[in-house]
């Protein structure tokens, strides 16, 4: 064997001792890194290997409250400071491009300890804190204008800037909504479960059916933005209503409107909102009963008021303040008042409501809030007046993302 040989030979069996080698290397496979959604605004990523966004959020909350007064939990037994209590909330939203249109899912699941009391709320706030389950709070689909799920009231404007809200309608109810919108103006037509409302449905009182039809409220909004206004003008009609004399079913019907203005030019980030509403046997609607309500204040479950008739009007305005990107505060006040002379066994109020409220963000993402609200009501039952009134403090941490 020449040198030429041996070396042919040699570089032969290198050659096949690296394709070996080559052949026992494990081919990795592909990886499906998350990816930005930027489609539906911030925060959203693709799921892996779909075309649907998803978007995770939610709070973890901790406060107290403490306060006094004649009515509800602040009576002159239940007005010590220490009643301490945790929420926590998740939100996930699902979104992705149809040829109908976006094609959204939105979950809200909230939980809360037993321990919340001194500021007013709804019976369903008492029956989650009661009980420390999970409920939903929020959840809806939503394809393209129409709306469908568990969310809030085509007929609400808000509370105002601040956590605990004055005097108006403030509920979540199951119900349909489709919207259309052009050149900053929308218009938008629901219809909703009244029992959401507080209204017993189709009551039997003391053995005798009440008559009531128990059909859906149903309610139309227009909305207009444009530059710094934001307005929305709302009717309502609802079947829920029970007079307590005849004990027959009532027709309904309420009305408001709300108006935001942005008040950037004086000050970045102050707002100004104002919103008022009457209705005729229609209580929830204007803040008589329901989420922030009159009922709310002085301890009121047993669903009278949200089911009674009688006229009512309420208005609030509130306005909100940022002294710097870190810090702001709002100052709110609002009146509600009823008249039931012909049924509640002759039974009115009035009632009007004041607070204030500050909001430090030390870092993003964390919120250190303080409120207080002074209360006043004046219920008249049969001409016999009975009033009173009551102070509370919030102060909590909210860690949210």
């Amino acid at each position: 064997m020449n040198f030429k040989s041996l070396l042919l030979g040699s570089a032969a069996a290198i050659v096949l001792a690296g394709g070996a080698q080559a052949a026992d290397l494990t081919i990795a496979e592909p990886v499906d890194y998350v990816k930005v959604c930027d489609a539906f605004g911030a925060g959203f990523f693709y799921s892996p290997g779909t075309d649907t966004c998803i978007k995770v959020g939610g709070y973890v909350e901790f406060g107290t409250s403490f306060g006094g007064g004649d009515f509800g939990g602040l009576n002159s037994s239940n007005n010590n400071w220490g009643n301490f209590y945790t929420e926590v909330s998740i939100q996930l939203t699902a979104s992705s491009v149809t040829e109908y249109g976006n094609l959204t899912g939105f979950i809200d699941m909230r939980a809360k300890t037993a321990n919340k009391g001194g500021e007013t709320g709804t019976f369903s706030d008492l029956v989650n804190e009661s009980t420390n389950s999970a409920y939903v709070d929020s959840a809806y689909l939503e394809l393209g204008p129409i709306k469908a799920g568990y969310f809030t009231s085509l007929f609400d404007f808000g509370r105002g800037y601040d956590d605990t809200g004055m005097f108006g309608s403030d509920s979540t109810t199951d119900h349909i909504q489709l919207t259309y919108a052009v050149n900053g103006f929308g218009l938008a037509l629901s219809i909703e479960d009244q029992r959401d409302r507080g209204a017993y449905g189709n009551a039997i009182i003391n053995g005798v059916d009440a008559g009531n039809e128990n059909i859906p409220d149903i309610i139309a909004a227009l909305t207009y933005t444009s530059g710094i206004f934001s307005a929305k003008v709302a009717g309502a009609y609802t079947n829920s209503a029970i007079d307590y004399i005849t004990l027959e079913g009532q027709d309904g019907w309420a009305i408001g409107g709300g108006l935001e203005i942005a008040l950037d030019s004086f000050s970045a980030g102050d707002r100004f909102f104002v919103s008022a509403a009457y209705g005729d046997n229609a209580n929830s609607f204007t803040g008589i009963s329901g989420g922030t309500s009159v009922a709310g204040a002085i301890g009121d479950f047993d669903n009278s008021f949200a089911s009674g008739t009688g006229s009512s009007w309420s208005a609030l305005a509130s306005y909100k303040h940022v002294w710097t990107p870190q810090l702001w505060s709002s100052l709110s006040g609002g009146y509600a008042s009823f008249d039931g002379s012909d049924s509640l066994n002759d039974v009115s109020l009035d009632a009007w409501r004041v607070g204030f409220n500050t909001a430090y963000t030390p870092v993003k993402g964390l919120d250190l809030v303080a409120d207080v609200f002074y209360t006043d009501v004046d219920v008249k039952d049969a001409g016999v007046s009975n009033s009173g009134d009551s102070w509370t403090a919030n102060l909590f941490l909210q860690r949210h993302w």
